[in-house]
């Protein structure tokens, strides 16, 4: 029955590349629009973008690994090998690639402890806050999502009550950041190591695998569904929070904000989504160069703004350059960087666990 609904499940849900292609390009524009207008606040669609765009990367990994792995991977050697050899080139050699780049135009960060975290994954584990790039801190809290991914699978698998615990105590601990820990009186830069930390992030992925464990293989109608996405779009868009964008990790607001990137999700997910070829390819597109998109535009930006104050740009020309030499440069970065590796790593793993079998 697994190797069935394995075959009858696709690998890839085009739907949700859909959705990780438009939250990188949001994360994006708020950090263009940011840094050339200013600093957006907790009641701006982009303030709010500038934080969940990242916690729906959060939901989709969590969503789509258990989508690809809940009947595939095994508890045993050679599954565990495969799952995170696979996960290492699918990783590594972008972020390898980006941060000796940031060593050289941040001479701060050369603290040799700094690098050797950076460079082995290990700073998402002891030095959350302490990554090498422009939002790098979020791939190393998804290197502590892999090392729990199995638990949470393996827990789903072996049963309802198992996996209700684990959600029961990964939920706790993000209550515990949201209403004991952070403080929606003091600006979120003051509390940006607590809000980093992987454990006050994991609720998220979590919240991913559990939309894979009970609807993977239930069949949802779509109008509800589509209520539903709009339904969350319009309360992520305009409820009542203001001032600084720590009001948006706190208390209520965190789960209220979670949820509905968790909706989001869930209705792409089950929603039989068809575009034209005309929408399609752009997005879709854009969901396959999302990593990129995500690592390479701050170091884009930096090079446009260079440049722009000796054009003498102005902010709207400076945001249009680098969205354009973003997506040129994202495309051309996953075509022959990343899906070399990509290949590379499926045949490591396929050499690496042949031997298990032996």
């Amino acid at each position: 029955m697994a190797a069935t609904r394995i075959q009858e499940a696709p690998a890839r849900v085009t739907s949700l590349d859909y959705v990780r292609g438009l939250a990188a390009f949001g994360i994006l524009l708020y950090h263009f629009q940011s840094w050339t207008l200013g600093h957006m606040e907790a009641e701006t669609f982009w303030g709010r973008i500038g934080l969940y765009g990242v916690a729906i990367f959060y939901v989709l990994s969590g969503l789509t690994l258990y989508h690809v792995y809940e009947a595939r991977l095994q508890p045993n050697k050679a599954g565990l090998t495969d799952f995170y050899l696979k996960r290492i080139f699918r990783l590594f050699p972008l972020l390898w690639l980006i941060m000796p780049v940031y060593l050289v135009i941040m001479p701060e960060l050369r603290e040799w402890d700094r690098i050797l975290l950076n460079f082995t994954g290990l700073f998402g584990f002891v030095a959350w806050d302490k990554s090498i790039g422009t939002g790098v801190w979020s791939i190393g809290n998804e290197m502590v999502f892999y090392l729990f991914f199995p638990i949470f699978l393996f827990s789903a698998r072996y049963s309802r009550v198992a996996f209700a615990i684990v959600c029961l105590v990964i939920v706790a601990l993000g209550a515990y950041f949201a209403f004991y820990l952070i403080d929606d009186a003091v600006p979120l830069a003051a509390h940006w190591r607590d809000y980093v930390n992987p454990f006050n992030q994991i609720f998220l992925f979590l919240g991913g695998v559990a939309i894979g464990y009970f609807t993977k293989y239930r069949s949802l109608p779509a109008v509800p569904l589509a209520i539903l996405l709009v339904l969350a779009i319009v309360v992520f868009s305009y409820y009542p929070a203001a001032g600084n964008t720590v009001v948006l990790v706190t208390d209520w607001e965190r789960f209220i904000f979670a949820g509905t990137c968790l909706a989001v999700c869930f209705a792409m997910y089950k929603l039989p989504v068809t575009l034209p070829a005309i929408v399609h390819v752009p997005l879709h597109t854009l969901g396959e160069i999302s990593y990129a998109v995500y690592l390479l535009h701050p170091l884009v930006y930096q090079v446009v703004k260079f440049a722009g104050k000796q054009l003498h740009f102005s902010p709207w020309v400076t945001i249009i350059v680098a969205i354009v030499l973003t997506l040129v440069l994202s495309q051309l970065v996953y075509r022959y960087y990343e899906q070399r590796f990509i290949r590379l790593g499926q045949k490591t793993s396929k050499a690496i666990t042949a031997r298990f079998a032996r």
